[in-house]
């Protein structure tokens, strides 16, 4: 389910060449590069910031569905944690856009996704 609401959200992907990992990644990434662009350009664009916070929250609140799902098939304890995981993520992109300083905490969650979407099952 995550696959395909990133799919839609983050654009089209060619179904029969990427996995849903794969298109998780790529979703994650997107957001991610679009956060450290911010990160760069704290003081003199708030918009960017504003655009790049706004993805992160619709991200993780896509990730958060799909795990609540009764569909989802990850374990309960996994569940747990990255549901956890995405309401911090949640809370503290709205709290960045006052105080970009929480900008690498939240870099650093995603590119953590990214590592785990990217390894080999």
């Amino acid at each position: 389910m995550l696959a395909e609401r990133a799919r839609q959200g983050y654009g089209a992907m060619d179904r029969g060449v990427h996995s849903p990992r794969e298109i998780e990644y790529k979703a994650f990434a997107k957001v991610t590069r679009a956060l450290k662009l911010s990160a760069d350009d704290t003081a003199s664009n708030i918009g960017k910031r504003a655009k790049a916070l706004h993805d992160n929250r619709q991200l993780w609140t896509i990730l958060a569905t799909d795990l609540a799902s009764v569909g989802n098939k990850l374990s309960e304890t996994l569940r747990a944690d990255l549901l956890s995981l995405a309401a911090y993520s949640i809370s503290q992109s709205s709290r960045a856009i006052k105080d970009p300083a929480l900008l690498p905490g939240l870099i650093e969650i995603n590119t953590n996704m990214m590592r785990g979407l990217g390894t080999k099952q």
